[in-house]
């Protein structure tokens, strides 16, 4: 299937190890009755063995998963949205706090093609045509990856979905030569993540439009 913005998708089922995820690479842990759903990281992992996990951090504090807990594991991560069914099969706080989740035997991912996106990092402002004077901007953002119709963009402040007219402004070198650059854009979707520090930071999608 496809979007108006060309973007398609289609629905397989693979191997976890085949997802290509990578350490740092962030996860959801969603109970079963929704009620509760935490952010963590991928430490590593042996096939067919086990999934390691950081614990997650609840407004700053150590949040203490259980053993025997089932959870629904969710991410977006490489190109493809996923999920599988899990459980805690230990925890420890030894030589740092993580979980050890079993091993799924299969899972549901969404592959998502477009531009492939170059992992950066890079300093951005972004810009409204409505800017009302009040000082919302423009919005000081690091650009952490860039295609060739699209950017993610990590910023303190959630950007809306609603916000129009925007324009993404950062400093490109390439082959020597450097240039300010203008580059118009939408949101595309937005979500916030709890850093290790317990700080708030959102991640945000913009499609570039000409």
């Amino acid at each position: 299937m496809a979007d108006a913005a060309g973007f398609q998708a289609r629905s397989v089922t693979i191997p976890f190890e085949h997802l290509g995820l990578v350490v740092g690479d962030s996860l959801f842990l969603e109970s079963m009755d929704q009620g509760a759903r935490y952010h963590v990281r991928l430490v590593g992992y042996v096939v067919g063995q086990g999934i390691i996990l950081t614990q997650p951090l609840v407004e700053g504090k150590l949040k203490l998963l259980s053993a025997g807990r089932p959870f629904t594991v969710r991410s977006a991560a490489r190109n493809k949205v996923f999920a599988f069914q899990s459980a805690i099969r230990h925890t420890s706080l030894q030589p740092f706090a993580h979980l050890f989740l079993e091993y799924p035997k299969e899972l549901m991912t969404l592959e998502v093609r477009n531009a492939e996106r170059v992992a950066v990092s890079l300093e951005a402002d972004l810009h409204s045509d409505f800017d009302a004077g009040l000082g919302d901007w423009p919005r000081v953002v690091r650009v952490t990856d860039l295609s060739r119709t699209g950017a993610g963009v990590e910023s303190p402040r959630e950007i809306s979905g609603k916000e129009s007219g925007l324009t993404l402004r950062c400093r490109l070198t390439a082959a020597g030569v450097t240039k300010m650059v203008g580059l118009r854009c939408e949101v595309r979707g937005s979500r916030p993540v709890d850093q290790s520090e317990g700080q708030r930071v959102w991640l945000t999608g913009l499609q570039f439009t000409e």
